[in-house]
């Protein structure tokens, strides 16, 4: 009797790490559904930045420079919009650096001066400027792209962060970045207050101090949670009230090596470039149906011939390689898809909605459509 619990015990181990074992394979071979939405003659890149409570539904959002398009993601057609001014009283002074939309039809623009309009349904509810002097920079700072830079914490609260990499200092022999930098995150209410502000530095050493994208966050905000993670590191920071208060390595069964982007021409004219099999952090994206979180990664990229010199045939020739990893609600990982943008496409957006989770697809059949893969979580589920 003794042998034969031990044997159940152990057919129970091994049923449960069988069980928990992260699933890897491509990612279209778990695409659960489609998804389009319509796009008209004078739409181009259709950057989706998330889904709020749009006039009390729910809507699919697009953001380029201050002009916002509501679509539903249950009839993919497009159910509103609005316009920041570029002049006149509704216009932010300093013109829109970054801009977002949130529940109860707000919307959030601000600049690098600290310039700041809180719009509530398509009127100016609050205009201010952060005082943005009390920042531990090195002189310059910018905003990190891709919807990471703002967000809504609680009614009424919003952190943005900042990006302390500085584009002109190679030319006067100097780091583009501060590795004492520490006010990643700042928190400031809808009457220009600031409320707190981050006090932690990046994980890096002296080689990432000319690296482009090192100081380039990757942000999420779901529930009133508040995470980050930095562009070449598999720490995710956990925030609250701008203290880090969980931090947690992030697993995965690939292999995912960060090497810094450097710099390469001269003072006048050149770029930064990242070794091919480079990793680099993209997104971090809460599932809403499943409650599971997702994380893309770019792990490898082909570059184009570098003996073609015409930028327009160079523009899109290369090919990307990204991971979707998937983790469940304690940041255990549960699977691991890959996916391909080859030569002549390109990643835009990863979004969930109350329908699923949808990545761009990578070859786009109609001008009229913006297409996307659905892909179902709960199959990763326990």
């Amino acid at each position: 009797m003794k042998n034969l619990f031990q044997f159940l015990f152990v057919l129970l181990l091994f049923s449960c790490s069988k069980e928990k074992e992260p699933i890897q394979g491509k990612l279209e071979d778990f695409i659960s559904g489609e998804m389009s939405f319509e796009r008209d003659s004078e739409t181009g890149f259709m950057g989706f930045l998330g889904t709020v409570d749009y006039q009390s539904k729910e809507a699919a959002y697009t953001e380029s420079m201050g002009a916002f398009n509501y679509y539903s993601p249950t009839t993919e057609r497009k159910i509103g919009s609005f316009e920041i001014p570029a002049e006149g009283p509704m216009s932010l002074k300093g013109r829109v650096h970054i801009s977002k939309s949130f529940d109860e039809n707000t919307v959030v623009a601000t600049n690098t001066l600290g310039y700041t309009n809180v719009y509530k349904a398509d009127s100016l509810f609050s205009s201010f400027q952060l005082d943005m002097s009390d920042l531990a920079s090195n002189t310059f700072f910018s905003f990190p792209m891709s919807g990471n830079a703002l967000h809504q914490i609680a009614p009424g609260q919003y952190e943005i962060t900042f990006n302390p990499f500085d584009f002109m200092a190679h030319r006067m022999g100097k780091n583009g970045f501060d590795l004492a930098f520490s006010s990643w995150i700042v928190k400031f209410d809808e009457e220009g207050n600031w409320l707190c502000k981050t006090d932690f530095k990046a994980p890096y050493d002296e080689s990432y101090a000319n690296s482009s994208q090192a100081s380039s966050m990757v942000r999420m905000v779901e529930n009133g949670n508040s995470w980050g993670m930095f562009a070449y590191s598999d720490s995710l920071y956990q925030i609250k009230d701008c203290k880090v208060v969980k931090r947690i390595k992030l697993s995965a069964v690939s292999p995912i090596t960060y090497f810094p982007d450097k710099y390469e021409g001269d003072k006048n004219k050149g770029s930064w470039e990242r070794p091919e099999d480079g990793a680099i952090n993209y997104r971090l994206v809460h599932d809403q149906p499943s409650g599971m979180f997702v994380r893309l990664t770019q792990i490898k990229e082909r570059r184009p011939d570098p003996d073609v010199k015409d930028p327009h045939k160079r523009m899109y020739s290369d090919e990307k390689t990204f991971l979707l990893l998937i983790y469940d609600s304690e940041w255990n990982l549960r699977a691991e898809l890959e996916v391909t943008y080859p030569s002549g496409t390109r990643f835009e957006n990863l979004l969930s909605t109350s329908e699923g989770l949808f990545i761009n697809k990578p070859e786009q059949a109609s001008e009229d459509e913006y297409e996307f893969y659905k892909i179902d979580l709960t199959q990763f589920a326990d």
